[in-house]
Formats: structure tokens, sequence, C-alpha cells
């Protein structure tokens, strides 16, 4: 009866074993990669692609070693070379080799060392007045153009604030409160008027707004409608779609269900037999676990109460132990207190007796202490007289040594002074007499100095105009360096011939004339390069005026109004400057002020810049007044005459202290020749 039920609970087909075949075989996952490897294994791939790169690699060989075989033939004298020879070729090739790299180090040192010669001598060119003047205009037309960007800056501020300030005031009007005899009735009805009114503005303005609703909803259902029709019409198109596809489909799959048929039968009568078998076996196995379940929880049942009892009778017991042993730890204490009093009794004797003991020896060891120190004072006595006597002695020594040593460097000393002193003098003589040979030549000396500072005056030109910077400092600095330097332009004048028939007579004249033509050749040839320079001056004073010419020239100053031509510094910001006193040492027509950019012709009747301008130039002030085209075509045919028929010279009888105290009077007149602004004089816009 039992083994019927058991059956009839295990014919029911378990869900999850519906589709599972074998038990016993789980799922592999395998990698790309290895996967790869079986498929290169199975067909024998990866072997033969290794044995196809040792075969080239075996042919690569066998060719580099048939060349090499015939190289080698080519050489029919190589064979008969030693070890020692072929190692003596390398040693002198390795020894040529660091011959030439020595050679290139010895020659990158040289260029490095006349790079920095050429670099300090060009630091020792920039320190000189002229260069230096230059620097200062360059500076000072960067604070220029950077006092008017900021003043620029400062008065687009301003007039946005201001403007800023007159809409507020127009948005924002300042209105007075009118006295009125308005009573608090009046004040309610105009309030109560103002209420309806109000009200009638939000009722009319929620009507819009739900009447913009209403037609925003109704197009938006519009557009619903036609969305779904638009879907409708792609739906009954994909239907028609899908139904011929399913035709085309449905004789396919009814061919192939017919021949699965058979073939599912057979597989359906398999799959019974297997479900049925492995069903019996679930059903043997759960019957198992369930009676090995249930032996399992009485077992435990009964170790737990075991463990319990056993728990409770070791408590009883640990407790008892604890009472006996709280007892005898009492008994044990009032031991240990009595001993403790007896100890204490018998160490404070014990301690009477030991500092007794411990005086005793403390004054032996006092005594014996005192003897000790008498010895280590006499020792140190004797060590200190030795000690000085030793130090006399080094002392002494020392001195004749050091004397020694003097006398010699002395003497060493003398040997290089002579030295030196002959290589100074050999150096100076010749240095003399080059200087000699080469004074045809010297008519300026400051000629070369002149050329490149009017070279770097030009580049600084031409820098600040690529940049935006103001010009007229720069060349107000090129046109005192040309005053103060006297260079001037003048016509070339003629040789006054000599009577040289007493040269005849005189029998060296001859041989004096060979000589004579050779330092004519050289003077020549000096000549020339001196006049190419003195062309280029003056090519690059014309240049530097030009473009000077074409900056933004002045304004006058308003002769009632605010000036603001100078940079106040360590003032602080007013609102008013209608009290402004205007200092003597602000303003000087020598170091005109910031803001537009001069010409040389329109500045005022004083400036003796402009004077001189006019005098070297008389062409450029009615060239002036014409148009563009007329005046740079005039002015280039001006340049042209003047190359062709004058030359720049500079003055020779000027001084060294003149040169030398050129940035130094530029410097002066700044603090001495300073006058007030006249309204005829000129000021930067």
């Amino acid at each position: 009866m039992l083994r019927l039920k058991f059956n009839k609970a295990c014919i029911a087909q378990p869900g999850h074993t519906r589709l599972i075949k074998n038990r016993n075989l789980q799922p592999v996952v395998v990698s790309a990669k290895r996967f790869d490897d079986i498929m290169s294994r199975s067909t024998m791939a990866q072997k033969q692609a290794a044995l196809a790169a040792e075969e080239e690699e075996r042919r690569y060989m066998t060719y580099l070693k048939e060349g090499s075989d015939w190289v080698c033939k080519r050489f029919t004298n190589t064979g008969n070379i030693s070890f020692d020879e072929e190692r003596q070729a390398k040693l002198d090739q390795e020894l040529h080799e660091a011959t030439i790299r020595e050679r290139q180090t010895m020659l990158e040192h040289e260029q490095m060392r006349v790079n920095r010669v050429m670099r300090a001598n060009r630091i020792l060119e920039d320190m000189k007045p002229g260069q230096r003047a230059l620097q200062h205009a360059v500076i000072e037309s960067e604070v220029y153009y950077q006092r008017k960007f900021n003043e620029a800056l400062n008065r687009g501020i301003a007039e946005e604030a201001r403007k800023q300030q007159r809409i507020d005031e127009e948005q924002c009007p300042e209105l007075l409160m009118p006295s009125c005899n308005v009573t608090e009735e009046e004040e309610k009805a105009r309030e109560a008027a103002k209420a309806v009114e109000l009200r009638a503005y939000f009722l009319k303005d929620l009507e819009e707004r739900r009447l913009q609703r209403l037609a925003k909803k109704k197009q938006e259902d519009y557009d619903v409608i036609i969305e779904r029709a638009q879907y409708k019409l792609l739906h009954e198109k994909e239907k028609r779609a899908a139904k011929e596809r399913a035709e085309k489909n449905r004789e396919f799959y009814r061919r192939a269900y017919q021949d699965a048929l058979k073939e599912k039968a057979e597989i359906a009568k398999y799959e019974s037999m297997c479900n049925e078998i492995d069903d019996r076996v679930l059903c043997v196995d759960l019957v198992k676990r369930r009676k090995l379940d249930a032996r399992y929880g009485k077992e435990i049942k009964e170790l737990r109460d075991k463990r319990i009892l056993k728990k409770e009778a070791c408590a009883v017991q640990l407790c008892y132990q604890a009472q006996a042993q709280k007892r005898l730890a009492h008994s044990h204490e009032v031991l240990v207190i009595n001993q403790h009093d007896e100890q204490i009794k018998l160490d404070e004797k014990l301690r009477q007796c030991k500092i007794n003991k411990l005086s005793q020896q403390r004054h032996a060891y006092e005594l014996e202490d005192r003897k000790r120190q008498e010895l280590q004072r006499q020792r140190d006595a004797e060590i200190r007289r030795f000690k000085i006597a030793e130090r006399f002695k080094v002392e002494e020594a020392n001195n004749c040594f050091n004397t020694a040593q003097k006398r010699n460097m002395d003497k060493a000393t003398a040997n290089l002074r002579d030295i030196l002193y002959g290589q100074r003098e050999e150096f100076l003589k010749k240095r003399q007499q080059e200087q000699v040979r080469l004074s045809a030549c010297r008519e300026d000396p400051y000629l070369q100095e002149d050329v490149l500072f009017f070279g770097d005056a030009v580049k600084a030109i031409k820098d600040a105009r690529k940049i935006g910077r103001p010009v007229f400092p720069i060349a107000k600095a090129v046109e005192f360096y040309r005053r103060s330097n006297q260079i001037d332009e003048v016509p070339e004048g003629r040789m006054v011939g000599r009577s040289k028939i007493r040269d005849y007579c005189w029998p060296g004249y001859y041989s004096k004339a060979d000589l004579a033509y050779k330092k004519y050749e050289h003077r020549e040839q000096c000549r020339q390069e001196q006049q190419r320079d003195r062309n280029q001056i003056f090519a690059n004073c014309i240049k530097i005026t030009k473009m000077a010419t074409k900056e933004q020239p002045y304004k006058k100053c308003p002769t009632g109004g605010l000036i603001k031509c100078c940079q106040h510094r360590g003032l602080p910001v007013v609102d008013s400057i209608d009290s402004f006193d205007r200092a003597s040492n602000l303003f000087h027509e020598e170091d005109p002020l910031p803001g537009g950019y001069p010409t040389p012709i329109q500045s005022a009747k004083s400036d003796t810049f402009s004077q001189q301008n006019s005098a070297l130039f008389p062409k450029l002030r009615s060239m002036q007044d014409n148009s563009k085209g007329s005046k740079q075509g005039s002015l280039d045919s001006h340049i042209s005459k003047q190359l062709s028929s004058q030359k720049i010279v500079c003055n020779p009888n000027r001084s060294d202290s003149l040169r030398a105290s050129a940035g130094a009077t530029q410097l002066g007149q700044k603090s001495r020749n300073r006058k007030p602004l006249n309204s005829t004089q000129t000021c930067y816009s």
C-alpha cells in the first residue's frame, strides 16, 4: 500500500528536467584564443607556419653565407693579415677618430669663445650713452603707449558709469509727493478702483491663457490623429508584407514539419524512456534525503540537551570553587599584611646600618679624591708648561718656513713681472705700429658706433610700429644723438693739390712713391667703406624721419581746460581738480609729454629740434602740405639728390668727453631746462 502511494507521487514529470537529456554533461566555455588554438591544431596550420618560417630563416642564412663568401673572394690579401696587424689597424683608426673629435671640440670651443667675445662687445656697446638713450626711448615709448591705453580705458569706464547713471535717473527719477487734501474715503475709493481694474486685467489675462491652452490642446489632438492614421497605414503595409512572407514560409514549414514528425516520434520514445528512469532515481533520492534529515535532526536535538545539562553542572561546580577561593584569598591577605609590617621594621633597621656604613665610606672617598685632584693638578701644570714650550718652538719653525716661502714667492713674482712687462711693452709697440699703419683710415673713429646706433634705431622703430607703440621718443633720441655728436651733411670738397717738382729731384722718391701708392690704395678702400657707412647713416636718418612723420601729430592743449599730460605718481584720485596746482617741473620743451606723436615740423617755434630739421631738410615743410603720393615722390627725389651730391660726416674735432657725456647731458637737461607749458606749446592727445 505504501509502495503504491510512493509510485503515484513520482508519476509527475519534473518541470526543470524536461529539456535535460544527460545530467552528467556540463557545458564548457572556451576563450577565443583557445578556440583558435584548437582549430589550428586540428588543421595543423600552426605547425606548418612554424616549418615555413624555419625554412625561410635557413634560406636567408644560406643566402648571407653565399654573399659573404663571394665578397671574401674579391679581397685576396686579407688572409695574410695577422692578429697584431689587425689590432694595430683598429688602434690607428681609433686614434684618428679621437684626433678628429679633438679638433672638432677645439673648433666648437673656439666658436663659443668668439660668440662670448662678440656678446661681451655688444654688451659694452649697449652700455654707451647713445645706446642707453635709445633703450630709454624704447621704454619711454612703451610707457606712453600703456599710459594712453590706461587713460582711454579709464575714460571708457567713466563714460559707461555716467551712461548707466543717466539711465538709472531716467528709469527711477526722484519725485516729490505733493501735499494735498485727499480724505481717507477718497483714497479707499481710488484703491478699490485700482483693485477692480487689476482684477479685470487678471481675468482677461487668464481667459487669454485658457483660450491659448485650448487651441494648443486642439492642435495636439489633431497632430495625434494624423500621427495615428500614418502609423495605421504603416502598420497595415507591414501586416500585408508579413502575411506574404508567412504564405511563402508556411509551405516550407509544412514540408519540414512532415519530414521531422518521424524523427520526432523516435526521439520522443527515447526521451520518455530516459525520463521514466530519471524520475525513478529522483524519487528514491528524495525519500532517502527525507529519512536522513529526520534522523539527523533527532540526534542533533539529543546532543544539544546533553550539552546544556553538562554546562549547568559545570556552572554549579565553578560557583562552589569561587566561594572556596574567596575564603582562601581573605586568609592569605591577612597573612601577607602581617608579613609586610614585619618586613618594614626589618628594612628600617637595615637602612640605618647601611647609612652609617656609607657615611664612613664617603669620608674615606673624599680624602682619596683630594689626594687624586692634587696629583692631577701637578700633572696638568707640567703638561701646560710642555705645551707652551712646544708652541714656541713650532712658531719659530713656522716663521722660518714662511720667510723662506715669501723669499721664493717674491723671486718668482719678480721673474713673472719682468716677463709680463716685456710682453706688455712688445704688445704696446706692435699696437702703436698698427695704429700708425692704419692712421690714414681713421678719419672718424666713431663712425662704426654711429652706424650701429642708427641701425639699432631703425630696427627699434620698425618693431615699435609693428606692435603699435609710439615712435616719437625714439626719433627724439636719434635727433638728440645727431645734434650732440654733430652728425651733419656737408658738400664733398675738392683736394688741394701741391707742387711736386722738388720731389722728383730727391733720390729716394721712387721707393717712397711705391710705398705711398700702396698707402693710397689702402686709404681709397677705407674711404669708400666710410662713404658707404655715411650713406647708410643718412638713409637711416631719412627713414626714421619718414616713419616719425606718419604718426598722429600734436594737438594744441586747451588754454583754460584741464591738462592731463603728466602721470601723477603717488597722488590719490580726486573728484575735482579745479584747484590743482601744476608744478613747474612737470612740463618742459625738450621732453614732450605722452599722447599724440608730433612731426618734426609741427612743434613750437622755440623747439630747436624742428629748427634743425627744417635746416637739414629745407624741402620737407613744403612737401608736407601736398598729398600723400606727391609727398612720397618728392621725398624720394630729395633723398636721391642728397645721396648723390652730399655726404654725412661726423665732426672729427669732437672730443671723447662730448660723446661720453651725451647720455648725461640728455638726462641733465630733464632736470635743468624745464619750463611750464604755454598755450602755444603742444602735448599728446
